[in-house]
């Protein structure tokens, strides 16, 4: 169970990044909490820059991992296996920036592993 977060992102108090010690990530939008790891986050994080929001081809489906994003002109749904969500065109850019400025920090390594730093 997590009980100590550190911020890395809020929209006001309903829509939040945080970062909880065991290193989980948690997405708070308004009632929803989605709780990822740093490859489930960075999937996402990499699905919603792959369908830039201001960008030309505004529609469209694009997928990463688990996670899957459709777009038309009115909504943006946006899918994990079998749950999705479905944001109004203006609750999808602010959820895209939400996410898009979170910097994850860096995962630890493995017991018994190297880290590699650049």
């Amino acid at each position: 169970m997590c009980h100590s977060f550190s911020l890395l992102n809020s929209d006001g108090q309903q829509r939040r990044v945080l970062r909880c010690t065991c290193g989980s990530l948690h997405v708070l939008w308004h009632a929803l909490s989605l709780s990822l790891n740093h490859q489930e986050f960075a999937q996402l994080s990499a699905l919603l820059a792959s369908s830039d929001p201001h960008g030309d081809a505004p529609t469209g489906r694009w997928q990463r991992g688990d996670w899957e994003l459709r777009r038309t002109d009115h909504a943006a749904q946006l899918w994990c296996g079998p749950a999705g969500l479905t944001f109004t065109p203006g609750d999808f850019q602010a959820f895209h920036a939400l996410i898009a400025g979170v910097t994850l920090p860096p995962t630890p390594a493995a017991p018994g592993t190297a880290m590699h730093l650049n």
